[in-house]
């Protein structure tokens, strides 16, 4: 379950699960601060995000980490974070994990997925941004793979978070989409609804599953993006105009 927290007067949202875990950093931003347009991104040099970004890492108990910045293209490259060089120059992928002390890897979500990891041991994290092309993709379990592969983890000593988004209620999708992800199961239909709704959240917690994960490792957020309005940007809501909320992990030195 997320809790919301309000600090110098910012709304996040904390993950309960990713809290048990000791030295691990982390919070999935919201809209709310003095105003209801808290954005975190995701426009280059604008200095209003600038601030923004500082007060949010400030917030949440991480001032003045790097923030290591993802160029996302809806892809399903995962980036290995082994220096602060993405905190100035962000790089192209979807995923990241890191095993870095005092910073944080950040995602920008507007409806899409955002989903952090951390290893029960804080050996590692990873932060995912999955929309229906990286869920197709399989970022979920390519992320999973990356930090066996390069911290020798257990999936089975991995903590998922997977934070708000566009919920099955408000996403309709086109039978291309169905066709893509391959998984039935990630879909509801309803005789009031003229075309298939997708479940991101379940799509990519089977993912995990396949990945070696168990269920009680795994933590979906029920909040969807597009209905709260007074909590989150939704692009498909809002369209170009919508903010960007930002999703970040990382370990404490």
């Amino acid at each position: 379950m997320l809790q919301v927290k309000r600090v110098s007067q910012i709304t996040f949202l904390h993950s309960e699960a990713l809290d048990r875990v000791p030295r691990i950093a982390h919070a999935f931003s919201t809209r709310r601060a003095e105003r209801n347009e808290f954005t975190l991104g995701a426009v280059s040099g604008n200095p209003v995000v600038q601030m923004n970004r500082i007060r949010f890492l400030s917030a949440i108990g991480a001032a003045g980490w790097p923030l290591l910045k993802l160029k996302q293209t809806h892809s399903a490259i995962v980036r290995d974070m082994e220096s602060t060089l993405a905190a100035t120059e962000p790089v192209e992928g979807d995923a990241a994990v890191t095993r870095l002390q005092g910073a944080v890897l950040g995602i920008q979500t507007a409806d899409c997925v955002p989903i952090l990891v951390a290893d029960s041991k804080a050996r590692a994290v990873a932060a995912i941004h999955a929309g229906w092309r990286g869920t197709a993709a399989r970022i979920a379990e390519s992320t999973v793979s990356r930090l066996l592969s390069n911290f020798g983890l257990d999936p089975k000593d991995l903590i998922v978070s997977i934070g708000p988004h566009i919920g099955v209620c408000c996403y309709e999708v086109g039978e291309e989409v169905v066709e893509a992800i391959g998984d039935p199961a990630a879909f509801e239909r309803r005789e009031e609804w003229p075309r298939a709704h997708l479940n991101l959240a379940q799509a990519n917690r089977r993912q995990f599953l396949n990945a070696g994960l168990r269920d009680q490792q795994i933590e979906i957020s029920s909040l969807c993006t597009q209905c709260r309005e007074d909590l989150f940007y939704s692009y498909r809501r809002d369209g170009k105009k919508a903010g960007r909320m930002l999703s970040v992990i990382g370990i404490v030195s």
